[in-house]
């Protein structure tokens, strides 16, 4: 899922002995800031052993390039993510969100930063 150190590095992953799986999970809050795109996802404990409980985790994508949201329908939280995928491009990074009604969101920034 994930292809690169950076996220393995965040204090979230270390904490938890590796990095968290989105999948399933429910993006629950966007803030779009000129220096930073802050997401709020709360991860499902029955896709992560190492979660007792549901965890609301916080991803800060550092100086964003460029942008896009998309939905249909929401029925809890802004989405349910299906897939979560962060990859290098070029000299930059890009998550790529899918929802399981199909639709694709992306950010394309600089740095990430998890945590609860």
């Amino acid at each position: 899922m994930y292809q690169i150190k950076s996220v393995a590095q965040t204090a979230l992953a270390k904490k938890l002995g590796g990095v968290p799986v989105f999948h399933d999970g429910t993006l629950q809050s966007i803030q779009i800031h000129p220096e930073a795109i802050y997401l709020g996802i709360e991860i499902l404990s029955d896709n992560n052993p190492r979660l007792k409980k549901n965890t609301l985790v916080h991803l800060k994508l550092n100086q964003p390039h460029r942008f896009s949201f998309a939905t249909k329908e929401i029925e809890k939280g802004l989405f349910t993510i299906h897939d979560l995928d962060i990859r290098k491009e070029a000299a930059l990074l890009q998550m790529r969100l899918e929802s399981i009604d199909g639709t694709t969101s992306y950010v394309v920034f600089e740095s990430i930063e998890l945590s609860e």
